[in-house]
């Protein structure tokens, strides 16, 4: 994280191996949410002692398992949940994305860049669900791996499991950034949804897996450590959301 003018924290970031690799938002609850690729990352970062288990899918999360994961988590607070996700893909500027549509509808197109943002890679989306109160969930799941690195031929082992009834594991460092503006673009008419729960799960490893259930519109599952203390939400937030979105 890095501050800026009087904030000692403002931007946050994703770094692998001391490189920022994402840049994803900033500390600001009526700012839009965004995140943004900043450069490549050509490594996987996998978990070599539970490949064989992931690639079948869990079906419960056990201390073993977590205990493995820990090599490629960072340090920190985290709500573990295993959850059911069915991702479809986003191309940016396309119908799915939803900078294009969503994030415009509620906070206009920004004045200075005069377009939409752009995360500068497509990526995937999950669950969008009205939960009240004017509130809305939109997940996300972003690839931290190039997509230059995708082995069709993995993409069709994963079809192929999948076929079968498995449901392959996904991994991912997930950060909720609850988001409200304090105006939107037409004063007069109130925005159906005011406030955007939006859950981005940056997958450290299963991009093959997700881009098979994907082709195929069905489901995996995914490993997900939420971040209790670097998103825009409390740990109650993040307990409300998974009731909401674990299957």
């Amino acid at each position: 994280m890095t501050g800026g003018g009087s904030w000692e924290v403002w931007d946050r970031f994703i770094a692998v191996n001391g490189q920022n690799i994402y840049h994803i938002g900033n500390v600001c609850g009526t700012c839009s949410f965004f995140f943004e690729k900043l450069k490549d990352n050509k490594k996987s970062i996998n978990p070599k002692e539970t490949i064989d288990k992931l690639n079948v899918g869990l079906t419960s999360i056990d201390d073993n398992t977590i205990e493995i994961l820990r090599e490629i988590i960072p340090n920190g607070f985290y709500e573990i949940a295993l959850l059911t996700i069915s991702p479809r893909i986003a191309v940016v500027g396309q119908t799915g994305d939803y900078f294009s549509k969503e994030q415009v509808d509620l906070w206009g197109i920004d004045g200075y860049d005069g377009v939409p943002h752009s995360p500068k890679v497509n990526y995937y989306r999950g669950t969008d669900k009205e939960i009240g109160d004017d509130r809305k969930i939109f997940e996300f799941f972003i690839p931290l791996t190039s997509t230059d690195n995708i082995d069709q031929t993995r993409v069709d082992f994963y079809k192929e499991e999948i076929l079968k009834g498995n449901k392959p594991t996904a991994i991912s460092l997930s950060i909720l950034d609850i988001k409200e503006p304090v105006v939107w673009p037409d004063d007069d008419i109130k925005p159906e949804f005011t406030s955007h729960w939006c859950i981005a799960h940056y997958i450290l490893d299963g991009h093959h897996k997700i881009k098979a259930a994907s082709d195929l519109n069905s489901e995996i599952t995914l490993l997900s450590f939420t971040a209790t203390e670097k998103g825009i939400s409390s740990t109650d937030d993040i307990n409300e959301l998974l009731k909401h979105i674990d299957n």
